[in-house]
């Protein structure tokens, strides 16, 4: 019964079912179970997907050292260290990320348990996606593929299909992005995991977008900000928000693009999220400079 429990909990969150992920978790911990930390592992990535980052990681550590698993319970090890490196990773401390992350996975690995394996290196993919390295973190992303064959059901599969789909986008391949982005956008319908599809769309805005479709780009991003509003992930709010404000700066609507970054750079500084809080700066500052152009020489193109 217990070991039902920590998977219903464990899959409601893959879900983003996050409500009812964190009643279970809640229930589990105020009986005193025997085994606590799976149960701490779903409330810490409530924290960490409201964007409250630091203050997940801070909970970690306590916990960590307050009550910490025994020795024997490789399973809570790995966990640990993940999101340690996870969390340290996402606040921009990238060298210690890689050290915790890098001992989860050794522990994975050596304990044959592949499961554990792909969600280390989801998060490792993740990092070396943060930190600009494209080529490393599409490496990792087509590892979690290979282990998902092994693995079976439809998480991992399709995580690692978007995220190989994200790093082709990122880099500018826009046709080649689709296809990945498309088999998991599918995989992720048929699932009916919404957060997810609406991360999907947020990439497959961005493709379009490149690719001079701006007003499929802005449906699509439209449809993601209300799944993302809704659900209260201010951390993947933040990025619909700014694309929304590059859909107005490729349309030389500078104003509504500066309102749009302004508001995404609120929250990626309230989240302490370092990457966001440069590219936002970033774009404010470049929207300021086309505005000038457009102000000072009103017959130039945009």
């Amino acid at each position: 019964m217990r070991t039902a429990s920590r998977q219903l909990a464990r899959d409601l969150l893959r879900r983003y079912d996050l409500e009812a992920a964190r009643s279970i978790a809640d229930s589990a911990l105020r009986s005193n179970c025997e085994d606590p930390w799976p149960y701490h592992v779903v409330l810490l990535e409530f924290e960490r997907l409201q964007g409250r980052r630091e203050t997940a990681l801070q909970e970690l550590n306590r916990l960590q050292r307050k009550s910490p698993p025994s020795t024997h319970d490789v399973e809570s090890w790995i966990e640990i260290k993940r999101l340690v490196g996870y969390y340290s990773g996402l606040l921009g401390q990238y060298e210690i990320a890689h050290r915790w992350l890098n001992d989860a996975e050794f522990l994975a690995r050596e304990g044959g348990k592949s499961e554990a394996q792909a969600e280390v290196h989801l998060c490792q993919a993740m990092i070396s996606f943060l930190q600009q390295n494209y080529m490393e973190s599409d490496r990792i992303f087509r590892i979690v593929l290979d282990l998902s064959k092994e693995i079976g059901g439809w998480y991992f599969r399709a995580s690692a299909l978007w995220g190989i789909g994200k790093n082709l986008m990122i880099q500018n391949f826009y046709v080649d992005a689709i296809p990945w982005l498309q088999e998991s956008l599918s995989i992720f319908e048929s699932a009916r995991v919404d957060l997810s599809m609406a991360l999907v769309w947020s990439e497959l805005a961005v493709c379009h977008l490149g690719l001079g479709n701006d007003q499929l780009s802005l449906d699509l991003l439209k449809k993601a900000e209300l799944v993302q509003q809704k659900a209260g992930t201010v951390a993947n709010y933040q990025v619909v928000i700014a694309n929304i404000g590059n859909v107005y700066m490729y349309r030389g609507d500078y104003t509504t693009a500066i309102d749009h970054y302004r508001r995404a750079l609120s929250i990626a500084q309230e989240i302490k999220d370092p990457v966001s809080i440069r590219k936002w700066t970033y774009n404010i500052n470049l929207a300021y400079l086309k505005l000038r152009e457009q102000v000072d020489h009103p017959s130039l193109p945009s």
